[in-house]
């Protein structure tokens, strides 16, 4: 009579090499979902930049304390500038504030550009889950060319 299946000692090492095969998955796949979370935060940052671009077009004169636009220096837009001007949306994720996001547009000669700091903080526990500072310097000012 002849028995066919697995004998105990097949299914152990079986069971051994599963667990082993998890032990070595479970980091990656931690890593991957915080790396996919960090991205989602990144992204909503590059829209707050984009529509930086289109409230500093809009705005004109009235972007600068000054009202000219021919200026060198720095302005400061906050997320509630963007918001007022409907360019940018609340961050997706209803337990999660960004709202004090601030994107700092410079402008020189013949050179632009656009820096932001961006924390989001979860409404519920009040800790922060992203975080990025861009902007070095706390000081921002402009000056008539």
């Amino acid at each position: 009579m002849e028995k066919s299946g697995f004998t105990l000692i097949e299914l152990i090492i079986t069971i051994a090499i599963m667990g082993l095969i998890l032990i070595i998955a479970i980091p990656s796949i931690t890593a991957l979902q915080n790396n996919n979370k960090d991205k989602g935060y990144e992204y909503y940052a590059d829209s707050l930049i984009e529509a930086s671009k289109v409230y500093v077009s809009k705005e004109g004169v009235d972007i600068t304390p000054l009202g000219i636009k021919e200026f060198t220096g720095c302005v400061d837009i906050t997320f509630n500038d963007l918001l007022d001007a409907d360019l940018i949306k609340l961050y997706d994720d209803s337990n999660i504030d960004c709202s004090n996001a601030k994107v700092r547009y410079t402008k020189e000669i013949n050179k632009e550009s656009y820096e932001y700091n961006l924390t989001c903080i979860n409404k519920k526990t009040n800790e922060v889950v992203f975080s990025k500072q861009n902007i070095e310097n706390e000081t921002c000012s402009v000056v008539a060319n």
